[in-house]
């Protein structure tokens, strides 16, 4: 029987309940919560409300998910920033973070066209690859990959503060990117050429050590979209570069 008796939005309430069970220590720092079917079970709700709320609580920073291994309550040390990122909605979300990126990014992926090893590329290589040769359809899984792309030009800069920052932020970062990686297949085969396309060409400028070339194309890459939410929440686009 479900759990949920109250009118309302449903994911909504499953974050609800599911926050309450992390506050009152139910779930404790670092335990794993049960698995989607059981939560589907439990609440009496689809598996696509129950990942709308998991996506949610790992936006909060409460719950952090492992690939292949399942969705853990966030440990309390862990080093989070709470930027209290406005939650009116998803698509707004994605907005304000892809704002902050954009600035972050830029500087980080400068760096790491200047600043990089032999190592450091052959990571940020290992990452393209990973995400280039996915055969899945699941979101999250991609969206994982394309995160750790980012990861890797990070840790490639070789100041330890823009890797930290982007895990400190993954939960809303991966917010975006599954609402990016979550099309319909037709579009969706487009978008994972055009995507590949321009992470080629960041992965090619950084290797080469062309600095302009590889900030131009991670701006390419981010403001696409950063435009695309701008237009659909009736927002206006940021003043062109001198």
């Amino acid at each position: 029987m479900s759990v949920i008796t109250q009118r309302g939005n449903l994911a909504e309430i499953v974050v609800a309940q599911l926050a309450s069970r992390i506050d009152s220590g139910l779930y404790g720092p670092g335990d794993k919560l049960p698995s989607s079917a059981q939560l589907c079970e439990e609440f009496g709700v689809s598996r696509t409300v129950i990942r709308e709320a998991l996506t949610s609580l790992k936006v909060g920073g409460r719950v952090t998910a492992r690939q292949g291994a399942g969705v853990f309550v966030t440990e309390k040390d862990a080093k989070t920033l709470n930027f209290e990122i406005s939650r009116i909605d998803n698509i707004r979300s994605a907005m304000q973070i892809l704002e902050l990126r954009l600035g972050v990014e830029l500087q980080s992926v400068a760096l790491a066209a200047s600043r990089r090893t032999p190592e450091a590329l052959a990571e940020i290589a290992r990452a393209y690859d990973q995400l280039e040769s996915l055969d899945t359809t699941d979101a999250e899984i991609e969206a994982q990959a394309d995160f750790d792309f980012h990861l890797a030009i990070a840790k490639a800069t070789r100041n330890p503060h823009f890797p930290r920052f982007l895990e400190a932020v993954r939960g809303e970062i991966s917010l975006d990117l599954v609402l990016k990686h979550r099309q319909s297949a037709g579009a969706y085969q487009t978008y994972l050429k055009k995507i590949n396309k321009e992470h080629a060409a960041i992965l090619a400028a950084i290797t080469q050590g062309d600095v302009k070339a590889a900030k131009n194309a991670l701006a390419q890459h981010l403001e696409e979209s950063l435009n695309r939410y701008r237009a659909m929440l009736d927002e206006p686009a940021a003043a062109a570069e001198e």
